[in-house]
């Protein structure tokens, strides 16, 4: 499929764009022909995924910017780089998160909580308001919920409630913005290998504990929520606007 360019010419910004499903989404478009602006959270983490891409991407088609997506003025200053090296966006993929502290909820910090909402939730809102005004009609807002959005899981209060919050909100705008013929949509994975779930996922014991909970037997990757996102963001996504989309090898159900 990637030999179709069925992006060609499109601009394209992801938060938490220089590890895990980010990457792994910025590869997929910029092998199908789009612009890509990453945006990550560290000078570090920014260089080593444009150097990893830059052999992809076309002459100005690649940019990448340190962001804290919990900062206001991080996330304008990346918008006003797209808008003036892209003239203007087309998808916004809305992928930065942090992780909860995996405790039981009497347990939790609140301050750990709060950190977790300002990166999940803020974070979310300031990178999909600040795309949409850049956009143009037949644009994308995808945001990355997760399947504990719609099914919680224990011990993860913190991060449950921040992804609830981004369905929820990917689901108002597009409410709010399909007058303008923006769509706004969430995918909601399960578990894929990432930093984030590499606490969990590269202990036998605690991976075999939540694959008994997936009906497919297995994990997703990176690659294949690119695959799903590179579909939303192109006409079979065009209608599809305030859908939850569960990638998640039936554990929602």
């Amino acid at each position: 499929m990637t030999a179709t360019k069925r992006h060609d010419g499109r601009r394209i910004l992801i938060s938490g764009g220089t590890s895990g499903i980010g990457l792994a989404v910025a590869r997929r478009f910029l092998e199908e022909g789009a612009a890509v602006h990453l945006l990550g959270s560290s000078d570090r983490t920014v260089s080593e995924a444009l150097a990893e891409l830059e052999r992809l991407a076309a002459p100005g088609a690649l940019l990448g910017t340190v962001c804290d997506v919990s900062r206001e003025e991080d996330v304008t200053a990346a918008m006003g780089l797209a808008d003036s090296e892209f003239r203007g966006l087309d998808v916004a993929f809305i992928n930065a998160g942090i992780d909860g502290e995996a405790k039981p909820a009497l347990e939790l910090d609140p301050g750990h909580l709060r950190r977790v909402l300002e990166v999940n939730v803020v974070g979310a809102f300031l990178v999909a308001t600040g795309a949409a005004r850049l956009m143009g009609k037949d644009a994308r807002l995808i945001f990355n919920a997760s399947v504990n959005a719609v099914r919680p899981e224990r011990f993860f209060a913190d991060y449950n409630a921040s992804k609830a919050a981004v369905a929820s909100l990917a689901q108002t705008m597009a409410l709010e913005l399909a007058d303008r013929g923006i769509v706004s949509l969430a995918i909601c994975p399960g578990y894929v290998p990432t930093r984030m779930t590499a606490p969990y996922l590269d202990d036998p014991a605690t991976a075999e504990q939540l694959l008994a909970d997936v009906p497919a037997g297995r994990f997703s990757s990176g690659e294949e929520m690119a695959g799903v996102v590179s579909f939303l963001a192109g006409e079979g996504g065009a209608y599809m606007t305030g859908s939850l989309v569960n990638i998640d090898g039936g554990r929602s159900i």
